[in-house]
């Protein structure tokens, strides 16, 4: 006898995981973005790029660091998926323009 399990409905945090993930795909032609989920936050994974959904909001590092010398978040509302996904595309695209400190520049 075979046994049906119900998958469980992904969470809020999941799912707007996916909507931005779905939306720098198809607006940004941003692809390639690893979800990972655990007991209600998700994390969206761009390169370099770390996107938390969590607590009803949607952060990342801006790489500034405050007066306070912490590291600095950009957030938004986690229903503003839309919105969110612009800023994270001029994040995802500023960190692939800049040159490790490592790095050597031929030509």
């Amino acid at each position: 006898m075979a046994y049906l399990t119900a998958s469980k409905p992904p969470g809020r945090e999941e799912s707007a995981a996916r909507q931005v993930d779905t939306h720098l795909a198809a607006t940004h032609n941003i692809r390639g973005g690893q979800i990972h989920t655990y007991r209600g936050v998700a994390l969206l994974r761009l390169g370099d790029l770390s996107v938390w959904f969590r607590a009803g909001k949607i952060s990342w590092s801006t790489g500034e660091l405050g007066a306070d010398g912490k590291p600095e978040t950009m957030t938004f509302l986690l229903h503003e998926t839309a919105q969110a996904a612009v800023k994270i595309a001029q994040r995802y695209r500023e960190l692939r323009g800049h040159v490790g400190l490592h790095a050597v520049r031929i030509g």
